[in-house]
């Protein structure tokens, strides 16, 4: 399988869960499905098999294979963090018997041990459907439990693809030489991830639900 993502602009994601998160999660999947169907056609005219997974047409789980693929890992809310956009991208896979180099993953064990200790998603999720507690086993490998009912319900209510989770998450800042020295931190230093929680709640403030849809 192939797997990439495209990246969400975050001045319309920090405008979630209001409508510019609409306009900008369909850009992106457009994007990323726009460049799944290409490849997966480029592929078949040289005699392989290969089929585009794209929004609203998935045979496989998108964020589990781009995980296998060493593009991240899957954070607190269920999402692939990607290395430079943590959670603000969208994902494309295309599935091929063609034969693949596959790159060696880059597992970054750091980013869980970081979910673990941050929980801003949690704190700021609507519906609440981003749990506070520990990872459990979900199909052979251990997940935060998403209440993806609850999360399609205020999705449901507010109309739009809500996206708070994505706003809040300290892994989304844009992707500037001070965030870029922060998140090495974060790799390298296990004091520094503890403390990365509060230092964004000083710059970005401390993100809270907000009830103003129930």
């Amino acid at each position: 399988a192939l797997a990439f993502t495209v990246e969400m602009d975050p001045e319309m994601i920090g405008r979630a869960p209001y409508a510019p998160v609409v306009m900008e999660s369909a850009r992106q999947y457009l994007k990323a499905g726009a460049i799944a169907v290409q490849l997966a056609e480029t592929i078949r005219r040289r005699g392989a098999e290969a089929r585009a997974h794209i929004d609203a047409d998935y045979l496989v789980i998108c964020p589990l294979v781009a995980r296998d693929a060493g593009l991240g890992e899957i954070g607190r809310m269920g999402l692939l963090m990607t290395p430079k956009a943590g959670p603000r991208v969208r994902i494309a896979v295309v599935t091929t018997d063609w034969p693949l180099l596959a790159d060696r993953p880059a597992r970054d064990g750091t980013v869980v041990d970081f979910c673990r200790a941050c929980r801003k998603c949690a704190d700021a999720c609507p519906s609440k459907a981003v749990p506070r507690g520990v990872r459990t086993e979900i199909g052979g490998a251990l997940r935060w439990r998403i209440d993806s009912e609850a999360c399609f319900t205020y999705w449901c209510a507010v109309g739009t693809d809500c996206g708070v989770c994505v706003r809040v998450c300290p892994y989304s800042h844009r992707d500037n030489v001070f965030h870029r020295a922060v998140r090495a931190g974060v790799r390298r230093s296990l004091l520094f991830r503890r403390l990365a929680v509060p230092l964004d709640d000083l710059f970005y403030g401390k993100q809270k639900a907000r009830k103003e849809f129930f």
